[in-house]
């Protein structure tokens, strides 16, 4: 492909030329991410290239968007050698790990830099507010993966394509063009979601109808709960409870499995680890009778959480009192926590 620059007295014929090796596309994208994106969306920023994820291994390059929304990025050259599946498999499984990460725990793999980029994009007054969007969206796995290439063969575009059409995934498939030693970017998205499915229809799509069970335990909670210890949010598979003062690694949650719904304390960063033994020292005890509390060290790469399970044949009113139980037992040592 060749592009033309009009002058006032001449046109300059440019040819695309190769990006030496992935490293130099990677680099581009680092300092221009607005590459990947479409003009109607939310400004990004540059969160770090090579983010190590706990089990996906180094992620080329993270974004992140003024909403909260992740922005997962493969980069690869036509030449190399890796095949086309190979390389949507190694996305995707980017974007499964990240969605098993907290807000937290993935700002601390790098060293802050997505509170960072989210401050740089909506400043600090905004800042905390779309903090917890992102945690949202990385819980919802509400993640827009992008595998940007500097040519694209028509197997990789119709995978690609083929999951667009077929899913609610964000996924696109962009690719770069170089003109003039690099000082001139051209970007094409190949593929992307249909433009007519908005972010609202997404998150009604992902959301789903509610589960009657875990909607009548949320709505009887919340009808007696304090205001600032009612639950947030809207996923169909859990919902917070915190206050604003409390540090961000810290909450309460009701988790809706398949056949029980889970009345939990979960630590989620390194700043609330302090709580770990105090915690676990609970696993074991009765809460209420018949329900017993149960200590998950494996949770948030060993920070743990506290679990009472409760049965969905029970009435909602069973797992309201397992987290009223929950928070008078523990809520005190949490606040003394915020305290410090």
């Amino acid at each position: 492909m060749a592009i033309a620059i009009h002058r006032d007295t001449e046109m300059v014929r440019l040819v695309e030329e190769p990006f030496k090796d992935e490293a130099e596309l990677q680099a581009c994208l680092e300092r221009s991410p607005y590459l990947l994106m479409k003009e109607s969306e939310p400004a990004v920023a540059t969160v770090q290239t090579e983010v190590g994820l706990p089990a996906a291994g180094s992620l080329d390059l993270l974004v992140v968007d003024k909403e909260g929304v992740p922005v997962a990025v493969e980069v690869k050259l036509a030449r190399n050698a890796q095949s086309r599946r190979e390389v949507v498999a190694q996305a995707f499984d980017y974007v499964a790990d990240l969605s098993n990460l907290t807000f937290e725990e993935l700002d601390d793999i790098v060293d802050g830099a997505l509170a960072g980029a989210l401050q740089e994009l909506v400043g600090l007054e905004q800042s905390a507010l779309v903090r917890k969007q992102c945690a949202t969206n990385l819980r919802a796995g509400r993640i827009r993966l992008v595998v940007a290439v500097d040519s694209a063969g028509e197997d990789l575009i119709r995978i690609v394509r083929y999951i667009t059409d077929h899913s609610d995934i964000d996924v696109r498939l962009v690719c770069i063009s170089k003109f003039d030693g690099g000082r001139i970017l051209v970007p094409r998205i190949l593929v992307s979601r249909a433009s007519d499915v908005d972010s609202a229809t997404v998150r009604r799509r992902e959301q789903g109808e509610l589960d009657p069970a875990f909607s009548a335990v949320i709505h009887e909670y919340d009808r007696i709960a304090d205001e600032e210890l009612r639950t947030r949010g809207h996923s169909r598979s859990y919902r917070q409870i915190r206050a604003d003062e409390w540090p961000g690694g810290i909450h309460y949650e009701f988790m809706n499995r398949q056949d029980e719904i889970g009345a939990e304390l979960h630590l989620e960063s390194n700043s609330v680890t302090a709580l770990t033994p105090q915690l676990a020292a609970l696993g074991g005890q009765e809460l209420m009778p018949g329900l017993s509390l149960v200590w998950d060290p494996r949770w948030s790469r060993g920070r743990g959480r506290l679990v009472a399970n409760i049965a969905k044949n029970e009435k909602p009113e069973v797992a309201v009192k397992a987290m009223q139980a929950l928070l008078a037992r523990t809520q005190a040592l949490v606040e003394k926590h915020a305290k410090r």
